[in-house]
């Protein structure tokens, strides 16, 4: 017992180090959840908020919209919670994201322990910063739980708080634009009725913030995987609250692990209510002590003007 209890406490403090540089990117004052300027007047249409979520990985990036049904670590702390405990792993990770058109970052870090405790759990901290589009400053912080209830079902929760505010301003210099400060739940459940076949079901921000940067989405995800060497993956959901009627994210992804060591990803990602099509890659290295993946997203034939998407992560196994 005490030697887990020290392993937990060490990790804790590299995670705080990976951190440290999301704390840079806190809000300063009150987030304002809301899209009007002072006179009432909208500012933009919702639709042109951020199209990223507030944590990814890039796995998750790689795959289309994020293969929820066969993520695992990390990527189930991002996408979906009730995956952390399908699978023996303890890791830590730190990332990083660039949209160089709107010089917009994101920064963080993560931890996974589904070893310690049958209860599995997750910790994140993200931060923000950037213009144009994505004029936000802020952070995400989320602590998710993931309880295996057999080898073939597994449930999960996630507990999040979201502070970003708009950095746009109106000649009163008051903040206008979309923003949150709120807290909210993620719910999930992973089922596998055969080996290799997993089936996905989800709800996020199931408390209501009332703001498209956090939009409340059902859906579910259904992926395959021949062993460790080959899956393909697909999520579709509706998010109920962005527009005025409810409309579909979905996506596809397939990965290949090439050389036992050389994961390889490419996807697409479909958002109906933004008319947005995107194209996804990523390239990786893993071994049992480290992990290291690069992704691509690629926004296609988008009126307002095509975006690209940089994402590092580099993890390091415990175990």
């Amino acid at each position: 017992m005490d030697h887990a209890i020290g392993r937990v406490g060490k990790s804790c403090g590299l995670v705080a180090l990976s951190l440290w540089g999301a704390l840079l990117f806190a809000t300063e004052g009150q987030a304002q959840a809301t899209e009007l300027t002072g006179d009432g007047s909208l500012v933009a249409p919702s639709a042109e908020a951020p199209r990223e979520e507030t944590y990814e990985t890039a796995r998750g990036v790689g795959m289309g919209l994020g293969a929820r049904a066969t993520a695992q670590g990390t990527s189930a702390l991002a996408y979906n919670a009730a995956n952390i405990g399908m699978a023996q792993l303890y890791h830590i990770e730190t990332m990083a994201s660039f949209v160089p058109g709107d010089r917009a970052w994101m920064y963080g870090g993560a931890i996974v322990d589904s070893i310690t405790s049958k209860m599995a759990a997750g910790l994140s901290f993200h931060g923000f910063y950037g213009s144009g589009d994505r004029a936000l400053r802020g952070y995400d912080g989320r602590l998710a739980l993931g309880l295996p209830l057999s080898q073939k079902i597994g449930l999960g929760l996630s507990a999040r708080y979201i502070n970003l505010r708009s950095r746009q301003e109106n000649s009163d210099g008051e903040s206008v634009g979309a923003g949150v400060k709120a807290f909210t739940l993620d719910a999930s459940i992973r089922v596998t009725p055969v080996d290799g076949l997993h089936i996905a079901l989800l709800g996020n921000n199931l408390i209501r913030t009332d703001s498209p940067l956090a939009p409340l989405t059902l859906g579910g995800g259904l992926g395959y995987a021949f062993g460790n060497l080959f899956s393909v993956s697909g999520d579709i959901l509706v998010d109920l609250t962005t527009f005025e009627q409810a409309e579909l994210l979905f996506g596809v992804g397939i990965e290949y692990l090439a050389g036992e060591s050389f994961p390889l990803r490419v996807g697409y990602r479909r958002d109906q209510g933004r008319v947005l099509n995107q194209i996804t890659a990523s390239v990786g290295y893993v071994d049992q002590q480290f992990g290291m993946d690069i992704a691509l997203r690629q926004d296609i034939a988008y009126e307002p003007g095509n975006d690209t998407q940089l994402l590092l992560n580099i993890r390091y196994h415990v175990q």
